[in-house]
């Protein structure tokens, strides 16, 4: 027997504020068994033939309407089914404005994300402390 599975490419971005990281609360109806996960850093799915950084940065724009400037790539992260690249940048401007894809959105002081852990998911707190840990 073959199994197939499908292989979801992906790109995050971590914004950073001052001292702060930008979460975005996931909507209700997106939370699911097999995603459970309530709270989320922007981004989103790699189209056909789009880079990775280029998806980061349009995902961005569609969930939240921050314009990017530039981006710094921090490496990425693997599980069954799903490639997950993941940027940092603190170089954007603009004002939150939220997708049907989120409902809330919050500033987090590096110090208070270990309270998002088990929220966001290991994947993505592992990445995130990561990335901040490298541009200290």
């Amino acid at each position: 027997m073959i199994i197939k599975i499908k292989k979801e490419m992906v790109s995050k971005v971590i914004i950073i504020n001052d001292d702060k990281i930008l979460l975005l609360k996931r909507a209700k109806k997106l939370v699911t068994k097999d995603s459970p996960w309530t709270w989320d850093l922007p981004g989103g799915h790699i189209d056909k033939g789009e880079q990775p950084e280029q998806a980061a940065i349009r995902e961005t724009d569609e969930e939240t309407k921050i314009k990017i400037s530039s981006l710094s790539y921090t490496g990425h992260d693997s599980n069954i089914g799903k490639k997950t690249h993941f940027y940092v940048t603190d170089d954007w401007r603009g004002d939150v404005k939220l997708s049907h894809e989120h409902e809330a959105y919050k500033w987090v002081k590096e110090a208070d994300l270990v309270k998002y852990r088990e929220n966001i998911g290991s994947m993505y707190y592992e990445m995130t402390i990561r990335a901040l840990k490298t541009r200290k």
